[in-house]
């Protein structure tokens, strides 16, 4: 046994498992293999080749900003074993998205939305946003424990990405129902069956091409109209690439804002000195934002693969092996942030958080994803200063984000 199966095994550490991420990111076993293995050579499985995990924040960063010498193109993410047996029109579909594209490819489709996500064209955006939260805090009034996952933070965010994508209102618990399923594959809640989740990313692409063809023959100001009728080289979106887009689009949009707004409630509660320092000094709430990104980490990890011979970490990696960035791990890396277990809404480089990863994937979605958990945090605390959580929180059985079914949430 090697030293990196050994100190794996003891850990219980197997990234191809998601009961690694039952109770969200496995912080200890993290910490050990930062310390004595922070380049961990990880073994496969029956459907997968061995890989490695990055554990330090240098290292994370610095795969992330080398787009030369690893791509995106192999599979932006680490899937579980029953993942990798979803019908491979799926996988072909959610890799013409610019999550899944190097240069000059990622940078036209970038290019091409960019514009909807910049500080100014969200200003009309954060007005909606805040009349929505708004009204479903005067909504809990008089309420004693709310689900919070279902009741709360899946409700905005499904909201916004909706409207700004222009899915119909009657359509959104269409949409939140698919997204569930689309990142509950390993998950019995979601998808009991792989066929299952075969329809569920089916179903989400037949219903992305009719709204698109509903943009093209009735243009809107919105998203999906954008996409209809752009061109990349001349050249209309092919089917494929549409189909990309509006799933992941809707995925990204939805899923990590809710983990993130759930996460931060659930962190605030468990340090209820940081959750009263913002009831009683309001304008520290956009700091904590990043502080609560970084603590909370919503995504697990993303991957990349190397297209020559390169060195990370004083480890080699051969071309073509897959290098798994740990993000959570990352966001508590002692050497860039002090104390990093502790949450402090008041720290001074929160901002470095890789939580919307760094580099030319930096996540387009992180101003508007920003914005909601700011307002929702604004707005929550106003209303119930001394909110705390009253249960466990229980997560979807994923390898990829840190998502939860449900968290119960006193109201006070």
């Amino acid at each position: 046994m090697t030293q990196s199966e050994d100190i794996r095994t003891r850990l219980g550490f197997n990234l191809l498992d998601t009961e690694t991420f039952a109770q969200g990111h496995p912080h200890q076993s993290y910490d050990v293999l930062r310390q004595t293995l922070p380049v961990l050579r990880h073994r496969g499985s029956v459907s997968q080749p061995a890989f490695w995990a990055l554990t330090r924040y240098e290292d994370i960063s610095a795969v992330s900003r080398n787009n030369k010498q690893f791509t995106s193109t192999k599979g932006f993410r680490l899937a579980t074993d029953r993942r990798m047996t979803l019908d491979p029109e799926i996988g072909r579909n959610l890799s013409r998205f610019s999550i899944a594209m190097d240069p000059p490819e990622h940078t036209k489709q970038r290019a091409m939305i960019n514009p909807s996500f910049t500080a100014t064209a969200l200003k009309s955006v954060e007005d909606q946003v805040r009349k929505a939260v708004i009204e479903l805090t005067e909504s809990l009034e008089g309420r004693d424990v709310v689900e919070f996952v279902s009741e709360v933070a899946a409700i905005v965010p499904i909201k916004t990405i909706c409207a700004m994508m222009g899915v119909p209102a009657s359509d959104e618990r269409r949409v939140f129902t698919w997204t569930n399923g689309i990142f509950g594959t390993d998950d019995p809640d979601f998808a009991l069956s792989v066929e299952e989740s075969n329809r569920n990313y089916l179903e989400i692409f037949d219903y992305g091409l009719w709204l698109l063809g509903e943009r093209r023959r009735e243009p809107r100001d919105d998203l999906m109209t954008l996409v209809a009728t752009a061109t990349i080289d001349g050249q209309p979106l092919d089917p494929a690439t549409l189909k990309g887009f509006f799933s992941n689009m809707l995925a990204a949009g939805n899923e990590t804002t809710r983990s993130s707004l759930a996460g931060a409630i659930m962190a605030l509660s468990h340090n209820k000195d940081q959750r009263d320092l913002l009831a009683q000094s309001p304008e520290l709430i956009p700091n904590a934002v990043n502080e609560l990104l970084r603590f909370f980490s919503p995504v697990i990890q993303m991957m990349r693969t190397a297209t020559e011979d390169v060195e990370v970490g004083g480890q080699t990696i051969i071309a073509g092996e897959r290098v798994v960035m740990l993000y959570g791990a990352g966001n508590h890396d002692p050497a860039i942030f002090a104390d990093p277990h502790v949450l402090d809404v008041t720290r001074s480089n929160a901002f470095k958080h890789l939580t919307f990863g760094v580099g030319i994937h930096h996540c387009v979605g992180s101003r508007l994803a920003m914005m909601q958990l700011r307002i929702i945090l604004e707005e929550l605390i106003r209303r119930f200063p001394k909110f705390e959580v009253v249960g466990e929180a229980k997560y979807v059985k994923t390898n990829f984000v840190a998502s939860m079914k449900s968290l119960p949430v006193r109201l006070h």
